[in-house]
Order: structure tokens, then sequence, then C-alpha cells
């Protein structure tokens, strides 16, 4: 079984290296080995066994499985899953197994792009792929998932594969931020910022798409905005705002080096509506428009 997306309508007999399900896919004694697996458990009880080896099962939770590990749930009650499988190809062309197993071989925008496998990569004592969730971001990968499902198998327009990729890339630079919970469980309040801003920080990474105003985080974790400023600033040496803009810009490179979906497009994914504004803030943070940022890092420009 291949684990591909296929055209349809538009670009039909395009072979897109990624796929969603509900259910858990086994190949063969030795799992999938052609494919990153992202496997988010919302509900279930039981063992998960993970290379062979036996963990209680968490939920809900993100597993992150690269292509040479195994996972199986089989004896697990009341499970509920959903799947994404990609070939890291996906998130840049020049990503193939072989290349990443050596990424000191990697140099500019393609050494860049790898922050987003680090869950799959990365493992650390006590780290096995399982990144625990409160409910609140479970239920926000879900419909994440959901969206990426829905794109895959309606391919509205011709933007269908750019835009299934970047939910994609969206997805992993969420886990990306919390998998350092599950690599590092001693460090859970992050020694380094202060413990009552963990909530804080968290709740940006989770929703910098939404509309996100100072007064809102105030009255949300109980503070006022000189407070909470100057112990933000202390802690990360940004604002608040500052720091949300960054988010929100690295976001933004990210998918102008590897999507083609238009500027205004990403402008409303990284949840700005001003493109004006958009422009002047990624200038300071890249040092060129988007547009030049894209003429000079975009591997799909370079394909083309």
């Amino acid at each position: 079984m291949e684990l591909i997306t296929l055209g349809q309508r538009y670009f039909p007999g395009l072979c897109h290296a990624m796929c969603c399900g509900t259910e858990l896919v086994q190949m063969g004694p030795h799992g999938v080995k052609t494919r990153y697996q992202i496997i988010l458990v919302s509900q279930g009880t039981g063992l998960v066994q993970v290379n062979g080896r036996a963990y209680p099962l968490t939920s809900p939770a993100i597993y992150c499985v690269d292509e040479s590990s195994t996972i199986e749930m089989d004896e697990c009650a009341a499970l509920r899953v959903k799947a994404v499988y990609f070939h890291p190809g996906v998130i840049n062309h020049r990503f193939t197994f072989d290349r990443l197993s050596q990424p000191d071989a990697l140099e500019g925008s393609d050494y860049d792009d790898l922050w987003c496998l680090k869950p799959f990569r990365e493992h650390a004592d006590g780290y096995y792929g399982c990144i625990p969730l409160d409910t609140a971001t479970a239920r926000h990968l879900s419909i994440m998932m959901d969206q990426m499902a829905d794109m895959l198998e309606m391919q509205p327009d011709n933007q269908w594969p750019c835009r299934s990729r970047s939910y994609l890339m969206e997805l992993l630079f969420l886990l990306s931020r919390i998998c350092k919970q599950a690599i590092a469980p001693s460090e859970l309040s992050m020694p380094s910022v202060d413990a009552s801003l963990q909530p804080i920080i968290s709740h940006l990474h989770t929703y910098y798409r939404d509309k996100i105003k100072l007064e809102h985080l105030t009255a949300q974790f109980h503070t006022n905005k000189t407070t909470l400023n100057h112990r933000f600033r202390a802690c990360t040496g940004q604002s608040v705002m500052a720091y949300l803009g960054g988010i929100r810009m690295q976001i933004a490179a990210s998918l102008l080096r590897n999507t083609l979906l238009p500027t205004e497009e990403i402008v409303s994914r990284i949840g700005l509506s001003d493109d004006a504004h958009f422009i002047r803030s990624f200038r300071n943070y890249a040092g060129c428009t988007p547009a030049e940022y894209r003429h000079l890092h975009c591997w799909m420009l370079e394909r083309a």
C-alpha cells in the first residue's frame, strides 16, 4: 500500500506523498518504512508498543513516529485516532531519508526547514515520540488535521497540494514547540521562563491565527498590561506582541519557502489582515520583502 494522495481534477495522476486517515496503517512486521507518522490519540486505554517496548497509552496525546520506528495499539480499548502520513520531501523536495541521516550536509534554507522534523528526529531519554496534550490543544490539532484531510479529499482548486502542505507545516510548527515538554519532563516549567508565563506562551503558539490583543490576554490570564509586559520582557527579551509577531513571521517564512500560496492567503493564515503591515513586519524580520524572500528561497520556484 502506497501512502499517497492522487491528483484528480487538478493535476490528475499527481502522487502527493501524504495522506490522512482514522486508522493506523501497518506495513509488514517493521511498520511504515516510507513515511513519518503523526498520530493523534483523542481517546483510549491500554498499552502502546513503540519499537517493541510497552508504555501506558496516553490520551489525549500526539505520537510522532519516524520511518524506522514501529508503533502498535492493537490491544487498546475505546481507541479514537487520527493519523497523517507524509514523506519529508513534502516539506522540502531535497529531503530524503538518506540525506536527513546526515543533517550536517544540509545548508541554507534546507537546514532551516529541519526545525519542523524535530519531534521525529531528536529523541532523548524519557521521550519515545509521545507528546501529552491538554484537551484544548488536542481539539485544536484535531481541527487542523480535519482541514488537511478535507483538502486532500476535495482538491477544490489548483492550490490543493500547496494548501495541504501548508496545513502540515502549521501542524509541525506547533508540535515542534510543545515537544520540548515531552523530551525533557523535568523542564516542564522551562526554568528560563517564569512558570506563570508558560500558559501564555503556549497560548500564543497555539492561537497565533486569532486576532490576539493584549487586553484579551490580560483578562484571560488575570493580570494587567504593565505587569505582563514587564515579566514577559524580563524572561524573553521581547514584549508579548513582539513575541507573537515573531511566531507569525516564522510561520510566514516557512510558507513562503515551501508553498506557492498567494501572499494574501498567508497573511490571513497567520492572523493578520493588513498586507502593508505584513510587508513591513516581514521586512524587519527577514531583511527583504515577502516577494523577494520567496524569489530567493522557494524551492518550488527553483523546480518550476
